[in-house]
């Protein structure tokens, strides 16, 4: 029933067409791109092994200049073709053939109409299973519903494919379908070029389709048509996990995987709902030795690194389509997130469990996974276990996540940990004799200082060939990859250096830890689990801030400041706790010395 009749006996429709197709129109996809893949898995679940983008651009006149902007989008595919009957369904909000099918892209029946309204006023549609000469045609005109023309779809009739895409819709193929769309918004274009529209729906149709189009079952052209002249690309694969080879990572990875596979195999979670028994497969990636710059400069500021950027999060995959690239598992602040990669795929067996939405742009329940605790939500005295059991009972798709979540959360904590590994030390590299002082050679004057006052054995040791090989081995133990190691020691050799600054990870409480190694040497090596590295020396490191604004950076610094005002915070906590007099005076007078010692280092150096 769509009325009701009012006490006046006036009948008013529950859903008023003009009011309706307003509010349809803002439905949410998230720009252009977006939309025209919608178009995009239409002719996929047709088994399309063709599909063209065209952006139609006319030269118009703009504050006395003559810009190009797009006046028609199209789509056109190589697919099935509908009849009438199916091409006046697929016109239908909310209607489909496929709405009951889980074997494949489709099934919600909202993308057609809704991702072309969502861009333009009006769409329309012609389709052939015989040849474009005996096409059958309809349309939507958004300002028509708007004034109550018709609240139907209208009557879809036999019509040619139009002479001006006769011959384009003929190569394609004797069955296929032709999507236009005109009398575009320009408030709800992303891009009022077709340059930028067709540059940005081939990275979003790249990463989409990834796998569609690594194993060639459809190739996706992007085509400009301006005052008679054609520009054409194929969209090539974008995989956010970089574990393809052929895709349009930049050089040296544009044909080859520039990540690797963490772990042995893919890891697996069987699902059992009402439809019996589904996996959900994690596969986790992190980027290769290789992508480290040989001279130690920052590799996030590389091409590759630059497209990696753009690929951050949680890569969500249903049959495999990507629905989403979740960032909300990324920790914004850090750079080393762009150089990991995990891929969650499921079949639509699974579309209530992960919460698909309907223009396929999200997994909402998945997506809440990300930030959740479990103990935030339980109960008092409720264990975990317990706590499952009762979203179990509850029917809370949550309970089929949870250990999907907690395993990605898990491995990325150890991602992050090898990604880190790979990169310590690399600014060392490079010819030692031309290379600017360091902190490491800015302490070594210091203790060579302090030694003309007090002088202690290890002052006369050098780093010869057998302590330097030591030291190598040292820094592999620590997780510094072989190379680097070798480096770092050979200029620590070279430039006769008494201190090493480090990084380790390890559990307990200590922020950082002294080491006395052969050669005279001292290894002062920071604890990267201790929030204290993070929040102070990690965030002031210049590596950490060669890409940032300014604004963010002077965030870092008061974010540093307040770190370090904390440190002296708890120092002063643990003078007050203290019961005995004797570890008291003994912790003031290291305070003392301390103070000393910091003070005669930083005169020592000439900053």
């Amino acid at each position: 029933m769509t009325d009701v009749e009012t006490e006046g006996g006036a009948r008013r429709k529950i859903f008023p067409p003009e009011l309706t197709v307003r509010a349809l129109r803002d439905s949410g996809y998230k720009n252009t791109a977006y939309a025209l893949a919608e178009l995009i898995d239409n002719s996929i679940q047709a088994d399309a092994s063709e599909v063209e983008v065209i952006c139609v651009e006319e030269r118009v006149m703009l504050q006395e200049r003559r810009r190009a902007r797009i006046s028609e989008i199209a789509v056109i595919d190589n697919g099935d073709g509908m009849n009438a009957d199916v091409l006046t369904m697929a016109l239908e909000f909310g209607n489909g053939m496929r709405l009951q099918d889980r074997s494949g892209i489709g099934r919600f029946g909202m993308g057609l109409p809704n991702a072309s309204i969502s861009q333009c006023h009006r769409v329309d549609v012609w389709s052939w299973q015989a040849g474009p000469d005996n096409a059958v045609h309809s349309y939507l005109d958004v300002r028509e519903i708007e004034q109550g023309l018709y609240d139907e779809v209208p009557p879809t009739q036999a019509d040619p494919v139009p002479a001006v895409w006769r011959e384009r819709a003929r190569s394609i193929g004797s069955k296929g379908t032709l999507i236009v769309w005109s009398s575009l918004d320009p408030a709800r274009l992303t891009w009022a070029g077709a340059r930028g529209t067709l540059h940005h729906t081939e990275m979003l149709v790249g990463r989409i389709y990834r796998k569609f189009i690594d194993q060639g079952r459809v190739a996706i052209r992007l085509k400009i048509m301006c005052d008679g002249d054609v520009s054409e690309r194929v969209a090539v694969a974008n995989d956010p996990i970089y574990l393809m080879a052929q895709t349009s990572t930049p050089a040296p990875f544009a044909d080859q995987p520039m990540f690797q596979r963490w772990g042995e195999v893919d890891h697996c979670f069987p699902v059992t709902i009402d439809s019996g028994t589904h996996e959900v497969t994690v596969r986790i990636s992190y980027a290769r030795p290789e992508t480290v710059t040989s001279d130690g400069t920052n590799r996030g500021s590389t091409p590759y690194g630059k497209h990696a950027e753009k690929n951050l999060g949680v890569s969500i995959v249903r049959a495999d389509r990507e629905l989403d690239l979740d960032d909300q598992w990324v920790n914004s602040y850090d750079p080393v997130e762009r150089w990991w990669g995990v891929e969650v795929d499921f079949p639509p067996a699974l579309d209530e469990i992960f919460g698909v939405t309907n223009n396929k742009q999200a997994a909402t329940h998945f997506a809440r996974m990300a930030k959740f605790d479990w103990e935030e939500e339980a109960e008092q005295g409720e264990t975990s276990t317990a706590f499952k059991q009762r979203l179990l009972e509850e029917g809370d798709p949550r309970y089929h996540l949870i250990d999907i979540a907690s395993y990605i959360r898990r491995q990325l904590s150890e991602v992050r940990k090898r990604l880190e590994a790979q990169t310590k030390g690399s600014r060392t590299r490079g010819d030692p004799r031309h290379e600017q002082p360091t902190t490491d050679d800015r302490a070594t004057r210091a203790f060579r200082d302090r030694a003309d006052h007090k002088p202690i054995a290890s002052d006369t040791q050098e780093l010869d060939d057998q302590s330097k090989d030591a030291l190598i081995k040292d820094l592999e133990k620590k997780h510094y990859e072989p190379d680097i190691a070798a480096e770092m020691a050979q200029t620590a050799q070279d430039r006769k250096r008494k201190v090493l600054f480090l990084i380790e990870d390890w559990e307990g409480h200590a922020f950082f830890k002294v080491e006395s190694k052969p050669g005279g040497l001292t290894e002062i090596v920071f604890n990267s689990s201790h929030p204290a590295y993070r929040r102070l020396l990690e965030v002031l490191s210049p590596e950490f801030n060669e890409e940032v604004s300014e604004a963010v950076l002077l965030k870092r610094v008061g974010d540093a400041s307040t770190t370090l005002r904390m440190l002296f915070a708890a120092w002063a906590r643990l003078e007050i706790e203290e019961i005995s007099r004797d570890r008291l005076d003994r912790l003031k007078d290291m305070r003392q010395d301390w103070g000393q010692m910091a003070k005669a280092f930083l005169a020592a150096d000439d900053l």
